[in-house]
């Protein structure tokens, strides 16, 4: 059996506690594998900066694949990789979020392009779970009239939050109209009330985002252990030469 050389941890429900803290006992395993000579990498749907909390509370330099594989940064925060939709696919799928009364909020690589960590569309009346995101993240988003219209090449996720049959309606709707284009995941708003709908073009995953790091990094599949907890985390866990569902 080859040598695990790479662990990617997932963040929210696998890495840190249901207050955002990461245990004692995690912590420490986390930095033994790391002194052990594994590559200990996040895995998170989270964007980069929201990333930070946990991996500076784990103390150790880590490589990050971000927003469900569309973003792959270094240790240091240099983006190896970032997959971003095309013009015309983000109009598309910000479209239908909008004909459909959903707020667009299109997720960027902020700190490697300066400006808004995201982007939240002003043209549809926003429900309270959109509001409140925007409050407690108000530092690092901008507002746009009318964002589905724009011809934008710099979006690397779409998302909008509401309650969970609506989005699970959407995700259909989505599929529909634009078959075998665009992959989504509806999950609980782990940090915040109510449901998220995210969506990224067919061919980004977070075990896409995980083979490109790990081919900068010259560590076959084999040697690649993944553990998570979500449906975004089913690539990954499959995957990878060693695949771990949390309970």
């Amino acid at each position: 059996m080859t040598r695990i050389q790479l662990l990617a941890v997932a963040v929210d429900g696998t890495l840190v506690t249901s207050e955002d803290e990461i245990s004692a006992a995690t912590r420490a395993a986390l930095h033994r594998a790391r002194e052990a000579g594994v590559e200990v990498v996040i895995a998170t749907g989270r964007r980069y900066r929201n990333a930070q909390g946990p991996i500076g509370a784990l103390g150790l330099p880590v490589p990050s694949v971000c927003l469900g594989g569309a973003l792959v940064k270094e240790g240091i925060g240099r983006t190896l990789h970032a997959d971003v939709f095309g013009a015309e696919e983000f109009r598309s799928v910000a479209s239908l979020y909008r004909d459909r009364g959903h707020a667009v909020l299109a997720q960027r690589d902020s700190h490697q392009e300066g400006g808004a960590d995201f982007l939240i569309d002003e043209s549809v009346p926003w429900n309270f779970l959109t509001r409140d995101y925007y409050d407690r993240n108000r530092g690092f988003a901008e507002c746009a009239e009318s964002l589905p219209d724009q011809a934008r090449d710099d979006v690397l996720v779409v998302g909008t939050f509401g309650e969970l049959a609506e989005l699970q309606d959407l995700e259909r709707e989505l599929h529909r109209v634009y078959p075998g284009s665009f992959t989504s995941h509806v999950m609980p708003g782990f940090q915040y009330q109510g449901h998220y709908c995210e969506v990224v073009p067919s061919h980004v995953s977070k075990w896409a985002g995980l083979q490109r790091l790990a081919g900068f990094l010259g560590i076959p599949r084999q040697g690649i252990c993944a553990v998570g907890d979500e449906r975004n985390d089913l690539s990954m866990i499959s995957g990878a030469g060693v695949g771990v569902a949390m309970g």
